[in-house]
């Protein structure tokens, strides 16, 4: 895959990522945001408000340690790891 271009958020936790040459992922979050790295991202604001940064997804930082890892990113090899799983 290249790299992601555009994502967007929906209100379920799941994502829509697009890549370069018109390729598309749907990826699901929902069981990924309750573990610690990602836990954060529970809030629906906080899972919204993210920037794509050097080929991944990284959502800014929401001010709470010990609830997640700082930054929080999601990189194109995340999402292709977890779906194989």
């Amino acid at each position: 895959m290249s790299r992601i271009i555009k994502v967007t958020a929906n209100d379920d936790y799941t994502l829509l990522v697009e890549f370069e040459g018109n390729n598309k992922v749907f990826f699901d979050m929902k069981q990924l945001i309750q573990t610690m790295p990602y836990y954060s991202l529970n809030d629906i604001k906080n899972f919204k408000d993210f920037i794509l940064e050097e080929g991944a997804i990284r959502w800014k930082d929401v001010g709470r340690p010990n609830l997640s890892m700082s930054p929080v990113r999601l990189t194109v090899d995340d999402i292709l790891f977890t779906i194989r799983e």
